[in-house]
């Protein structure tokens, strides 16, 4: 909805100025409203407050609705409205507000829904007080023929139908200058003459009588039996006016009142005896055209709407300002009673009192008594005066300072203070000082008689108790920094100190209280205190009048209570100024009539207090036009609102008529924290990101005196949590962590049973390789003896042969015999080599390095190393010339295996042929061939080599007496991933096969290798 905001002090507020009796009216504040501070167009054609408050307003650019401090217009732009005409406005049964656009389609509005959609209702009549009645449950009588006509007609054309109520289920109809009375659902017809049409606003309901001003300055009261009488109009009638412009005489019905306007009086009329009885309210001048009009005396309000000078509101004021003093630009200080309802003060001129000593000038103006003989007490510069009642000088007495203030005890006695601490009394004419202790320094602008010994002094850094008659005194020291203008005792003996510039305090039950402020702590500067008849005490301060329930001010010193109502007063209840003045004595003033007066600085402020409507904020908060993310949204939203939301905005409202302090509105997330804060002056709560959760927006304000009287509100939000913050993601990574233990225990257990089974193959395969060693080193041990056996039993009876060439000088046996030992000793040395090659290969730490080289290099080392040893035991080995080859092996171990092969075939062989041939394949792979002419394998040697080649892995194939020579051969080929065959035949040679990684190079092997025969010279 668009609302218009209008600050209080910006809207147009100024005095009428009426020349009004006192006893009719008394003067009222003006508030107008144009299109140009806030209403959307000027025409103000109805005017209704409904049952919370709001003030609501018809005009031809939508309905307004004003809640005393801001407007807020509802169209066909903004609401379920469809037109911004609109012909009739009221209040439903329930205090709703209803209307009638100009196609007579009626929309009903509620806070909740706000408008319905208009729609024509047949039947439904508007009262002339804005009520609804169904027309259709009418028993209209003579006129049943003609209803359904009445009801079309009525509705087609206005002005020929009104229904004037004037109880439950009672009042008038007028219809075709004819008047019936309904009730109970029926209706009595009566002709009455000269009535003019239904709904001219000269026709009004008075009581119980239907009431028709005439032009000639009479009232037509036509009853319930349609008798009619005649009188006078009890005040003056505009009757010329009256036939220029219909609309300056018009009757305005509320449910309890009606008011009258008469070219601009507006007066409250009612019937008594029988009689026409008007009660001036006010006087509007230049307002030409009164449309609407509406007054609720409790608060002292009254509006008015014209046809096209938009709205006045009036405020009654019950407090004025009076007199004049040029010298101080009209601000008055200390002030006396004069008579039993006047003022009198020393400066300046004010209404009812003399002017002080007539040809004396520049009275002081601080301090001023009146004692129990009425006579006055004030000074000018150093001389004290005393006057009669008619202020005229009895004596003077001389001063040694300025006086600053003056009071009298309960006998009679006149005590004052002079200057800073000056403080003593009058006696014999004379001032008589008393002594004051600890005062050096500070100040006396305040003190109070208890009876005649004892009194309270307070000024600047000062709060003093003191016993004249026994000479006591006592310094409340925690006012040593604050300056105290004021102390006031009230009925029941409590003490008031008023601060400038600390607040005020309270001395009850014995101690002194810091009391609360106001919330625009108006109240850190209190000049002045009065107590009423009515339990209330007034204070004066620099910024307005205050008024508080002296009850709640003692609650909340006793700690009984934490909050205090002050009602604030400014310049709409008459008041010139909001600053009054204090620093004098007395700076209040309650007179014999009960009136209070209180010095300003633009007069002197007079009131009675009982006659003051206090206009308490007591309606409704409301939350309305709420905005999440800039979208409307309702209540059912705000139980769901997006974790992601960025901005939340509501708008509150509450309506008050009064002045805007005293509408303290606060507000408070609950479940984000406990602090209460103000609301922004634009009316509007701003909540972003909240964290997901339940909250809920309170809102509060004071309505009224007593105890802890709060009008509360509130609205639940819930923000969604997001995913990750829901129940369901929690189970979800409860279960998600129990997977994770589960899987993790699973993978644990696996890992563990993998480990185990690897332990216990590792320690398999390390038992097998131990018992494999341990086996192996058995049976070496036995093959090593074997093979050694021989060698050694060689070189025994080579020795021998040795010893007996050498004793016989035989040089050849012995170069013959030595050379046998030669060779004996490097075949040894040979076998000791390759066993222990072979032996570190059943070590961990033994690794095969296969390198690529040339087959013919390592063939010319085996041909060099067996040249002899194949003469000895006439044995030829040969290399048929078939290419070269580069073999992709390990050479050392390589040339164990061949080495071993050809000294097999040597040493069991005599006198036969030993080849080494190659030959390569497409697969990448040499195929080595060494083959004898020898005498052969029998058939189970060859089978237990066949049976250690299958168990090669394994220590199961060396057995004790085997060939060592193939045990080598054997492990060496399975190191290399060798391919190993071994054939023999007995008798006829074995020939023993190598398949191994290689590559043919050239056609033919090396020139010293091609066909050579090695041995058998």
């Amino acid at each position: 909805m668009r609302i218009l905001h209008l600050s209080f002090l910006f809207s147009i507020v100024y005095l009428l100025p009426l020349s009004l009796p006192a006893q009719d009216s008394g003067p009222w504040a003006m508030t107008h409203f144009n299109s140009d501070n806030g209403l959307p167009q000027n025409s103000i054609m109805f005017a209704e407050v409904d049952k919370d408050g709001f003030l609501w307003l018809a005009t031809q650019a939508g309905l307004v609705r004003y809640d005393g401090q801001r407007f807020r217009v509802f169209d066909n732009y903004n609401s379920a409205l469809v037109s911004n005409r609109y012909t009739t406005l009221g209040k439903g049964s329930d205090g709703n507000i209803y209307c009638m656009d100009d196609l007579y389609r009626a929309s009903f509005h509620s806070h909740e829904k706000g408008f319905s959609e208009p729609k024509r209702i047949d039947g439904l009549i508007t009262t002339t007080v804005g009520t609804l009645i169904d027309f259709n449950e009418l028993d209209m009588g003579e006129l049943i023929p003609g209803t359904s006509e009445v009801v079309a007609k009525s509705l087609m054309e206005p002005l020929h139908f009104a229904f004037h109520p004037v109880g439950e289920g009672k009042g008038f109809i007028a219809w075709k200058y004819k008047i019936g009375y309904v009730s109970n659902k029926k209706v009595q017809w009566a002709q009455i003459q000269d009535f003019p049409r239904p709904k001219g606003l000269t026709v009004g309901v008075v009581g119980n009588k239907l009431c028709h001003v005439l032009r000639n300055g009479e009232v037509a009261l036509i009853d319930s039996n349609g008798v009619e009488t005649r009188q006078k109009v009890p005040v003056s009638f505009p009757a010329e006016k009256s036939l220029v412009n219909l609309n300056s005489v018009a009757f305005f019905k509320q449910e309890h009142q009606t008011l009258l306007n008469l070219d601009g009086a507006i007066y409250e009329v009612s019937l008594v005896g029988g009689k026409l009885k008007c009660h001036h309210l006010i006087t509007i001048k230049n307002v030409s055209y009164i449309t609407c009009m509406r007054y609720y005396p409790e608060q002292g309000l009254l509006i008015v709407g014209a046809n096209t000078q938009g709205l006045f509101v009036f405020r009654k004021q019950n407090m004025r300002s009076f007199g004049k003093d040029a010298a101080f630009g009209d601000a008055f200080y200390a002030l006396a009673p004069y008579g039993d309802d006047q003022v009198f003060s020393p400066i300046g001129e004010l209404p009812g009192s003399p002017v002080a000593l007539a040809g004396y000038e520049g009275f002081d103006r601080h301090a001023v008594l009146r004692d129990r003989n009425r006579h006055y007490w004030y000074a000018n510069g150093l001389t004290l005066y005393e006057t009669d009642e008619k202020l005229r000088a009895l004596r003077d007495i001389p001063l040694q300072e300025v006086l600053t203030g003056i009071n009298e005890d309960e006998n009679g006695t006149i005590w004052l203070n002079q200057g800073l601490t000056y403080f003593g009394r009058l006696k014999d004419g004379k001032f008589v000082r008393y002594a004051l202790k600890g005062v050096t320094g500070k100040n006396i602008q305040s003190f109070i008689p208890l009876g005649n010994q004892t009194f309270w002094l307070v000024g600047r850094g000062l709060c003093m108790w003191i016993d004249v008659k026994h000479g006591k005194q006592r310094i409340y020291h925690e006012f040593d920094n604050i300056e105290l203008r004021t102390v006031y005792r009230d009925k029941k003996g409590n003490l008031w100190l008023g601060s400038y510039g600390q607040g005020y305090f309270l001395f009850h039950n014995g101690r002194f209280t810091k009391m609360p402020e106001d919330p625009a702590h108006h109240l850190r500067m209190v000049h002045g205190f009065l107590e009423d008849q009515r339990g209330f005490i007034w204070m004066s301060t620099n910024n307005g009048l205050f008024q508080c329930a002296l009850n709640d001010l003692y609650d909340y010193a006793s700690g009984k209570s934490k909050q205090v109502y002050h009602h604030y007063y400014g310049k709409e209840t008459g008041l010139k100024t909001t600053e009054f003045n204090g620093g004098c004595s007395p700076s209040a003033l309650r007179m014999a009539s009960g009136r209070f007066a209180f010095p300003s600085m633009n007069g002197v402020v007079v009131f009675h207090p009982d006659s003051i409507k206090t206009v308490l904020p007591t309606s409704k908060i409301f939350i309305e036009q709420v905005m999440l993310d800039g979208a409307p949204a309702g209540r059912q939203a705000l139980l769901q609102i997006a974790p992601s939301f960025k901005r939340l905005e509501l708008t509150v409202s509450s309506p008050y008529f009064g002045n805007p302090n005293n509408l303290n509105i606060q507000y408070n997330v609950e479940g984000l924290d406990d602090r209460w804060y103000p609301l922004p002056e634009n009316n509007r709560i701003v909540l972003n990101t909240l964290q997901y959760g339940s909250y809920k927006l309170r809102l509060r304000k004071e309505g009224g005196f007593g105890t802890g009287n709060y009008i509360m509100a509130g609205l639940p939000l819930v923000v969604m949590p997001f995913f990750y913050q829901t129940w369901l993601f929690y189970l979800l990574i409860v279960a998600f962590v129990i997977a994770a233990i589960v899987v993790f225990i699973k993978m644990r257990y696996r890992y563990l049973l993998r480990q185990r089974n690897r332990l216990e193959t590792e320690v398999k395969d390390r038992t097998r390789e131990l018992a494999y060693q341990s086996k192996l080193m058995e049976k070496l041990t036995v093959s090593i003896a074997h093979d050694l056996k021989s060698p050694l039993y060689f070189l025994s009876k080579v020795t021998g042969h040795l010893r007996d060439n050498v004793q016989r000088d035989n040089f050849d046996g012995i170069e013959r015999t030595s050379s046998e030992i030669k060779n004996t000793a490097d075949q040894l040395y040979q076998f000791a080599e390759e066993f222990n090659l072979w032996a570190s290969s059943f070590t961990q730490g033994f690794s095969v390095n296969k390198t690529s080289f040339p087959l013919g290099d390592l063939l010319e080392e085996l041909r060099l190393f067996f040249q002899e040893m194949l003469d000895a035991n006439d044995n030829r080995l040969t290399f048929p010339a078939h290419g070269q080859y580069t073999l992709h092996t390990d050479r050392a171990l390589l040339k164990v295996i061949l080495r071993n092969i050809i000294d097999n075939a040597n040493k069991h062989s005599r006198g036969c042929d030993i080849s080494i041939s190659a030959s390569g394949q497409a697969d990448e792979y040499v195929t080595l061939t060494i083959a004898d002419t020898g005498n052969g394998m029998s058939e189970p040697v060859l089978k237990r080599i066949h049976d250690r080649i299958a168990q090669a892995s394994t220590a199961a194939g060396i057995e004790r007496n085997s060939r060592l020579g193939y045990q080598m051969i054997i492990d060496f080929a399975n190191r290399l991933d060798a391919n190993l065959n071994v054939q023999s035949e007995r008798g006829a040679g074995t020939s023993v096969t190598l398949r191994l990684q290689g590559s043919v190079n050239g056609p033919e092997l090396s020139q010293n290798l091609a066909e050579q025969v090695v041995g058998a010279r």
